[in-house]
């Protein structure tokens, strides 16, 4: 099930967001680490009221955040479609539920809150040495629109209009 995250969901989705951090040290993928994301950041996704989880039996298995914000970087890309769009932000899946679709799940509720809230498109970045999570997005019919560096690197930017 997939949900807006409380208060109570912050402890269980820091520690998961550690998980995924250290089993993407452990793939060689240097994307995220103490300084970002944190459960600061965390906190301010679920205060806004930005936050989403997926959950089975009570177990926070993926985290993200859908929001209207995006990095000054953004403003140099070829973007197709025009405003209003949202953006999606720290989505993780718990390493031990990787690989069974859940990431497809909260990208499918990104779309289909997009299309809800009126939102003509859909757009994130995702690091570009992290090829799995590039390969899903491309599958899912998102487009390559540019790459953008920040602190950690290159990341791709992609779209898909709604």
């Amino acid at each position: 099930m997939i949900r807006k995250a409380t208060q109570r969901d912050i402890i269980q989705a820091s520690e998961v967001l550690e998980e995924v951090k250290m089993h993407m040290l452990s793939e060689g993928i240097d994307q995220w680490d103490q300084e970002y994301p944190n459960k600061i950041v965390l906190m301010q996704d679920v205060e806004k009221e930005e936050a989403f989880i997926y959950e089975e039996q009570n177990e926070l298995l993926a985290y993200m955040a859908l929001n209207e914000k995006c990095d000054e970087e953004y403003n140099d890309l070829n973007w197709k479609t025009a405003v209003p769009f949202v953006v999606i932000h720290r989505l993780y899946v718990k390493p031990t539920a990787q690989g069974k679709g859940i990431s497809s799940k909260m990208i499918r509720y990104a779309e289909k809150y997009a299309l809800d809230s009126q939102y003509r498109s859909i757009r994130f970045d995702a690091f570009s040495l992290n090829e799995t999570a590039n390969m899903v997005y491309l599958k899912k019919g998102y487009e390559l629109v540019g790459t953008v560096s920040f602190r950690k690197g290159v990341f791709n930017c992609y779209e898909k209009a709604i």
